[in-house]
């Protein structure tokens, strides 16, 4: 019998919470600083993309977004796949076909599912039909949730918005006699607003975090009567924002005085107009300090869950025979880099970097690696564990040869994509290889960082003659990554840098 494999997934989780790799990080996370004590944790993942659906639809395809379609959130501009597809090489089908059984709540974002009535994305959708948006016109009896593609469990349609108002949560809380009450609601930031979030006051009880560890306990239950291994995708929707917490959690951040990150106000000669998408320049750094405060609290909140989940497995005798597999999608600006918000528009580590663990069976001396890893390398990695071989494994590589060698190379670079996640449409592609990281702005000024000598991305290097070897490289390097993923976008690339087939001849990249 094969092990288990158990995937939890965090929303727009910066990896600078992450005590493995800040020691000094305010954060209470102690279940997340036990199960890094099992783990090989990595300080270099990289998302696939800085925005949600594309990030998700990578673990599920093992491809970059350029290949999917799904190059930013679903029924946006930008995104020519508004739902994933059911293919055989899709992970929950490779899966089953290995003999695993699939489980899956939480978060989906990578379709809204055939009956758009019954989510208020899918209404919001068909409202927008009758003033004449075309956009979702192939897909209107059309489309996918996690049961349609082999997985045992909840669907949660679209993005779910912190899933408080989806049909199983409120479902929950009526068959359960709960009323969730919460204080400062969120309803959108605006200039003058100071918070994103609000305090629940009805308990724990009544967030969806602890339903859907109460969701998973369950789902397990159902995959553990069944003969062979199992898989379960657990998915938080935080912390991203609106940040509900729990009074309880709010209480251990409430008065703490958080330092403004050194990009706060540094690096402002990089400087593209498509930044202004996710800046602030009317708030000061209070804005941010308190919305640290209610992120951190999110986060104590899921990890208290994840305890749970932790102890269950250990308590059924789990724990031991599985793998578990512990990561973020993306991560989350901030106030970083001029008081920059959310997520997409940048390329800057605070979004493009991610936490990401893998605990094997029987656990691990405790490990920080410093190789790099992709979202694309999950994807191979749990097909690795269910015996599929490396032609299977699509765009990634395993990251299982980590386990018994921290400090073995399992790629040479990690390529991230965006196209933005707003209507103003820009292509974006980022390529770090060793210390330097280029970035390709379409329409925009490029960037290159040393990461060595400047690890806050403060001082943009593409313009330095000092530099222009090593600018020349990794512009190759990144023509090179495209072609060999499929990116379409590549000859279009290199025509505008310049760059000659002859010049990637060289460029055999992992």
């Amino acid at each position: 019998m094969g092990h288990n494999v158990i995937l939890i997934m965090t929303d727009q989780h910066r990896l600078d919470t992450m005590h493995y790799m800040n020691p000094a990080a305010p954060c209470r996370t102690p279940a997340l600083d036990a199960l890094a004590a099992d783990s090989l944790c990595f300080s270099n993942a990289y998302t696939n993309a800085p925005v949600c659906t594309p990030a998700r639809s990578a673990l599920y395809t093992g491809l970059y977004p350029s290949v999917t379609g799904m190059c930013t959130n679903i029924y946006q501009h930008g995104c020519s796949t508004h739902e994933l597809a059911d293919a055989p090489f899709l992970l929950s089908r490779r899966l089953n076909a290995a003999g695993f059984h699939c489980g899956y709540t939480g978060k989906w974002h990578l379709g809204i599912g055939k009956d758009k009535s019954a989510s208020p994305e899918g209404r919001e959708l068909l409202e927008r039909r009758k003033a004449g948006y075309m956009g979702a016109e192939a897909y209107l009896d059309r489309g996918t949730l996690p049961t349609d593609v082999g997985f045992i469990g909840d669907d949660f349609p679209g993005h779910g918005n912190g899933g408080h108002g989806t049909q199983l949560f409120q479902r929950y809380l009526r068959e359960n006699g709960l009323t969730q009450t919460l204080t400062g609601v969120y309803r959108g930031c605006r200039p003058g607003d100071h918070s994103k979030g609000g305090v629940i006051t009805s308990g724990e009880e009544t967030t969806p975090e602890y339903f859907i560890f109460l969701r998973a306990r369950q789902i397990m239950n159902q995959l553990r009567e069944l003969s062979g291994p199992f898989f379960l995708s657990l998915n938080f929707w935080g912390p991203h924002e609106p940040y509900y917490v729990t009074a309880e959690d709010y209480a251990l951040y409430r008065d703490m005085d958080i330092p403004p990150w050194p990009s706060f106000t540094g690096g402002k000669e990089v400087e593209n107009k498509l930044h202004r998408l996710v800046q602030r320049p009317e708030q000061d750094w209070s804005f941010f300090e308190n919305n640290l405060r209610h992120y951190y609290a999110a986060l104590t909140g899921i990890d208290r869950q994840i305890g749970r989940l932790l102890q269950y497995l250990k308590d059924s005798g789990i724990y031991d025979d599985s793998y578990i597999i512990f990561c973020a999608d993306h991560g989350d600006s901030q106030g970083c880099h001029n008081g920059m918000e959310n997520k997409s528009g940048h390329m800057y580590n605070e979004t493009t970097r991610i936490p990401l663990m893998i605990k094997p069976p029987h656990g691990n001396r405790c490990a920080v690696t410093d190789q790099l890893a992709s979202t694309v390398d999950i994807y191979a990695t749990v097909l690795d564990i269910a015996g599929y071989k490396k032609g299977d494994w699509q765009a990634g590589h395993s990251l299982l040869p980590l386990l018994k060698d921290p400090g073995s190379a399992v790629r040479n670079y990690v390529v991230c994509e965006c196209v933005s996640a707003f209507p103003l449409i820009a292509m974006q592609r980022m390529y770090r290889s060793g210390a330097m990281k280029y970035i390709f702005n379409c329409g925009g000024a490029d960037e290159l960082y040393d990461l060595d000598a400047d690890p806050y991305e403060l001082r943009n290097l593409v313009n330095d003659p000092n530099y222009r070897s090593q600018l020349q490289e990794l512009r190759e390097g990144l023509a090179a990554a495209m072609y060999h993923h499929n990116d379409d976008a590549a000859p279009w690339y290199c025509k505008m840098n310049q760059l000659g087939q002859w010049q990637l001849e060289k460029h055999r990249a992992l």
